[in-house]
């Protein structure tokens, strides 16, 4: 065999082992990229990277977040897809896939086709808060209170799914509330605090400083379940308003063709990560509950919190409602 011949197949060989090597090597053979479709320093954000911290030293692979926030999550969601990187997961509320297809138009990805989900990990606790001068103990008093006085009482809430179950409830309960539209998040607490808002359904992380204060307070919690660090504040299902339920699952997903087999590791490297005591304290102290999940009871979540939209889209249209 001449030399060239004799190195070009001592190249393809080497080339051919390689490539079988990588491919018996366990998922993932590189490092990994979580994209948050939101920015820094929030709830999902602070998530994303305590469960990425995890993870990376389960792997042995740096687990890096990056944060492409914009139109609501659609951005970031539309880059993840568009990425189709099979090292990319992505980190996002549940909503992206059962709130912005009623809500907006020409997305940028398709939400019954494009994504995977792999596992639940987090509930954001929404809760329904109060300026001090509003005297209700209870969520029955304000419903009262605002029977009482139409069209006195200003309210808001974080964008999105809190936003419509809210103006049904009050649709359903003949309530009439005057609703207070923000461009920044960081002010309808402040003006919660001030008095110059009188209602505002959020997360608990966002009250923190009225609260704390005492110039509000949390008079219930939307979640089915109550809050980790608010066990004395009822829900709204124990209030005898279960309609107004809201719960906001964030988890993992993976890009469209992910094997079933990948999905399950991915979960179960999840759930024991969030079976770790350290780490659901540190969530808890985000204002959220901790969940892990299979894919399974991934999706069974998301298919509920689907009925739960397509429930409040009966009661008030939507796109008129998030203008």
């Amino acid at each position: 065999m001449s030399l060239w011949r004799t190195e070009l197949f001592v190249a393809f060989a080497a080339f051919v082992t390689t490539r079988s090597s990588q491919a018996s090597e366990p998922w993932p053979t590189r490092n990994v990229t979580v994209v948050v479709p939101f920015g820094p320093s929030g709830a999902a954000d602070g998530a994303a990277r305590l469960f990425a911290d995890r993870l990376s030293k389960r792997w042995g692979r740096a687990v890096v977040v990056e944060n492409r926030p914009g139109a609501e999550a659609i951005l970031g969601t539309g880059a993840f897809v568009r990425a189709q990187d099979d090292h990319a997961l992505l980190y996002s509320a549940a909503s992206v896939l059962t709130v912005t297809p009623l809500v907006q138009d020409n997305l940028p990805f398709d939400a019954s086709r494009d994504f995977v989900p792999i596992s639940a990990t987090c509930s954001a606790v929404f809760v329904l808060a109060i300026n001090k001068d509003v005297h209700a103990a209870a969520l029955n008093d304000l419903v009262r209170i605002a029977k009482a006085e139409p069209g006195k009482l200003l309210w808001s809430s974080a964008p999105g799914l809190p936003r419509y179950a809210f103006a049904a409830f009050l649709k359903q309960q003949g309530i009439d509330m005057v609703y207070v539209p923000y461009r920044d998040v960081a002010i309808p607490q402040a003006d919660l605090g001030e008095g110059r808002l009188h209602v505002l359904l959020t997360t608990q992380h966002a009250v923190i400083a009225p609260v704390q204060s005492g110039k509000a307070s949390i008079i219930a919690v939307t979640n089915k379940q109550r809050g980790p660090l608010l066990s004395q504040v009822p829900t709204v299902g124990e209030a005898g308003f279960a309609e107004l339920t809201v719960d906001g699952l964030s988890g993992f997903f993976g890009p469209r063709g992910m094997p079933a087999s990948l999905q399950e590791k991915i979960a179960a490297d999840v759930k024991a990560v969030a079976d770790e005591p350290e780490l659901r304290s540190r969530i808890e102290a985000l204002g959220q509950q901790i969940i892990g999940s299979t894919p399974g009871e991934f999706v069974a979540a998301i298919d509920e919190q689907r009925g739960r939209v397509e429930a409040v889209a009966r009661i008030i249209n939507l796109k008129a409602a998030g203008q």
